[in-house]
């Protein structure tokens, strides 16, 4: 039985920073959305020439800053 070559897959290199069309897709809030809490300073970015990088800490500092506890109810 032959065997053929096998392919070596690399691992997905995930970028550290991401830029706002990435982290969009990444974290699923809209380009626009990420635009305003950029320009709002609302979120963590680092400015590199004309485009803002966002790190995965950003989005969750982020979130943990504007989530919304639920509520208990007593039945």
């Amino acid at each position: 039985m032959a065997r053929g070559k096998q392919t070596i897959h690399e691992p997905e290199i995930i970028p550290m920073l991401k830029t706002v069309e990435q982290m969009s897709k990444y974290s699923g809030i809209g380009i626009n959305k990420l635009r305003e809490l950029i320009n709002n300073r609302e979120i963590e970015f680092i400015q590199n020439g004309n485009r803002c990088l966002l790190a995965d800490q950003a989005i969750w500092e982020w979130y943990s800053r504007n989530c919304i506890k639920p509520t208990q109810c007593n039945i």
